[in-house]
């Protein structure tokens, strides 16, 4: 036997004589105020086909007042006058058959008076009746699939005219329930078996069920077994002693969660203690509230910042205060009340509060580049005159700066010399004193170059310093030298001592020619592109690069030797090698070597536009060891508030290449390159 329990408040009060009455609900002397709530505990969902009508009695006749269509339409408070009412509750869909819904119906008679609370409670009956067909496990193992029962609201069989709808009928083609409300002039069910064995053939069984009454079941089973010969045989069996069906739905008052001197409705503040008086009509055995996702149990467990007093079973006081907020940031949460008593009643409620503190940062709010991080804190207190928020990285010597209000009570305060690879704590203090819950941010690492390690390349129509399918940030004049069979830069297995990797980068320069016509060409390694122009290469230098924080230096391992100069007349002696790195503001540098007033010198970055920072070095000196090296970066003052873009980075061990001036015994080993910040 099921219970179906479902709960509708209706709650009587006047704003005369009780507290728990909404503030917002204006009544006049003479009326009080309806409460309708609804919590369902079954399998019934009367949201989907319910009508709540509520009559206002008048002698012998009932006026209509109100009607719904839905309990989600019922308002929380509704005024009627001083009077005797009926309230009249549908649920279901009056359907003369359904495998889908069943019917129940009920009123209740209730009096408004002045000053009284009057609760009232509408069972609703069951009108529908049900009759459930009840196959047996042999019956789907004797026979053929196929086999039905149908169900009919007759006195007998009729296949044609239940086929056309004429009459009403259920066919159950496996165990289950069907719900039937007979009209005033049939008092009678007929059901209809039929089956094929696979030896026997067709098996026929029906009766007839009479005297049928609501709110009952019938049961028929249907088994296939041996009789007493030892033939096999369908048993039908009907249960007819009317099982008296206790399916009520029962409409009751829900819990209620009301402010204690204030109106609950509107947002509350973290700052202020708010009390509230939850109560119900049944003893309540499930009292919680959630905030950001977390549940707390009321009834057993102690809550941080939250105060339960009992007054009776079905009567607390539950006062939050503003400690219960610590566990949060700062901004706007809902507070969920969920309530439950012995009887089924249930009720959500949510209560919307303004939370001070300090809130996430998000990564434009910390700038790395500058040193920069700019706090936001929520503050609900109006009348502060001292809002500060403090930091630290250590945990133990915390820095205070002063905040500045914007809109909708936000303050924001900006600190400089804010580190990569640091932990950082915040938190808001408001007139002297800790406010809200202190919060953390892990700053960045430094960004650094991809490919930075020379581990890889590939070989397509030439030696490339990415791998197949990475985007290009590295890159050569090898395009050039491909021409004549000359590979200017390529892949080394030989790497510095301590390398983790198994490649560097080799640069060669050497004279490419064919058929005695050709250039020399200086090995090269730089971030940008390049192309052709007849005999000529542009090269452009400069590659996106998001730099997370402003570098310091720029290291990087080096082998290389310096030859005599043998080709071109720019210059004589001992060649020269040259590495440089420029951060731009997103300029960049093309270099035709056919057009000298292309050339970038290294002695005028200083002032080339767009240059952020720059560093270089060049010299005669080789080294026959690998060496590491670092670049010192200068950042130009009146580019201090620019923001970084690209990246160069050029390596060549025949620095006057551009003139197609230089050694053939020139070259370079390049691995394991770092900005250090």
């Amino acid at each position: 036997m099921k219970k179906i329990l479902a709960m509708l408040s209706v709650v009587l009060v006047l704003a005369s004589c009780s507290n728990d009455i909404d503030t917002s609900v204006e009544m006049a002397s003479n009326e009080g105020a309806v409460r309708l709530g609804v919590a369902m505990q079954s399998d019934v969902n009367a949201d989907q086909a319910t009508t709540i009508k509520i009559y206002k009695v008048a002698g012998k006749e009932l006026n209509l007042v109100r009607r719904y269509d839905s309990i989600n339409d019922v308002p929380e408070y509704l005024s009627l006058l001083n009077g005797e009412y009926v309230a009249k509750v549908q649920v279901g869909e009056k359907s003369i058959v359904s495998f889908d819904t069943k019917y129940y119906i009920g009123e209740q008679s209730f009096t408004i008076e002045s000053g009284v609370v009057t609760p009232v409670i509408v069972d609703c009956k069951l009108q529908s009746t049900i009759v459930k067909v009840n196959y047996d496990a042999s019956v789907a193992e004797k026979l053929n699939d196929g086999y039905f029962t149908t169900v009919a609201v007759a006195d007998n069989y009729d296949e044609q005219a239940i086929a056309t709808g004429d009459v009403h009928s259920l066919r159950f083609e496996e165990t289950k329930e069907g719900y039937f409300i007979l009209p005033a002039e049939h008092t009678s069910l007929f059901w209809h078996f039929e089956g094929t064995h696979p030896v026997e053939g067709d098996i026929i069984k029906e009766a007839v069920i009479e005297n049928v009454k609501p709110s009952a079941k019938y049961t028929i089973t249907l088994k296939y077994s041996k009789d007493a010969p030892g033939n096999l045989v369908l048993e039908a069996t009907v249960d007819e002693s009317i099982e008296e069906i206790d399916d009520t739905l029962i409409f009751s008052p829900d819990p209620t969660v009301m402010g204690d001197g204030f109106n609950e409705k509107e947002q509350q503040l973290s700052i202020n203690v708010r009390s509230y008086n939850v109560a119900s009509l049944a003893n309540i055995d499930m009292m919680t509230i959630s905030l950001a996702g977390e549940d707390y149990d009321l009834l057993a467990d102690t809550v941080a910042g939250v105060n339960v007093v009992r007054n009776d079973d079905m009567n607390y006081k539950v006062t939050i205060s503003e400690e219960f907020f610590e566990v949060v940031a700062g901004g706007q949460y809902n507070v969920t009340f969920h309530v439950e008593d012995v009887d089924g009643g249930k009720l959500n409620k949510d209560i919307s509060y303004n939370v001070q503190g300090v809130m996430p940062m998000a990564n434009e709010d910390c700038n790395l580049w500058f040193g920069t991080a700019t706090f936001t804190a929520n503050v609900v207190n109006s009348a502060a005159t001292s809002v500060k928020v403090a930091y630290t990285s250590d945990g133990a010597s915390w820095n205070e700066v002063e905040a500045t209000k914007g809109a909708n009570g936000l303050y924001t305060a900006t600190v400089t010399g804010i580190t990569i690879d640091s932990n950082y704590t915040y938190k808001l203090v408001v007139e002297g004193a800790d406010s809200g819950k202190a919060l953390s941010i892990a700053t960045a690492s430094g960004a650094q170059m991809p490919n930075s390690d020379m581990e890889r390349w590939h070989t397509a129509s030439w030696v490339l310093p990415y791998a197949q399918g990475d985007a290009p940030f590295w890159l050569t004049g090898n395009e050039g030298g491909n021409m004549v069979g000359a590979v200017l830069t390529q892949s080394s297995k030989d790497v510095r001592p301590g390398s983790t990797g198994q490649y560097s980068a080799y640069l060669k320069s050497q004279f490419a020619s064919m058929m005695g016509i050709g250039k020399f060409a200086a090995g090269n390694l730089f971030t940008g592109t390049f192309m052709l122009s007849g005999m000529d290469g542009i090269v452009t230098f400069g590659r996106d690069f998001e730099f997370t924080a402003k570098p310091q230096s720029f290291s990087f391992w080096l082998k290389n030797n310096e030859g005599t100069i043998n080709q071109g007349s720019h210059a004589s002696g001992t060649d020269i090698y040259t590495i440089m790195v420029i951060i731009t503001d997103g300029t960049t540098y093309s270099v035709n070597t056919k057009d000298e007033s292309t050339f970038l010198k290294v002695n005028e970055l200083d002032t080339v536009p767009g240059v952020i920072a720059y560093g270089y070095i060049s010299g005669s000196d080789s080294r026959t060891e690998w060496t590491e090296e670092t670049i010192n970066l200068t950042y130009r003052e009146d580019m201090k508030n620019a923001k970084p873009k690209k990246i160069v980075v050029s390596f060549t061990p025949s620095g006057y290449g551009d003139y197609f001036c230089g050694s053939t015994d020139s070259w370079m080993y390049v691995d394991d390159m770092k900005f250090n910040y």
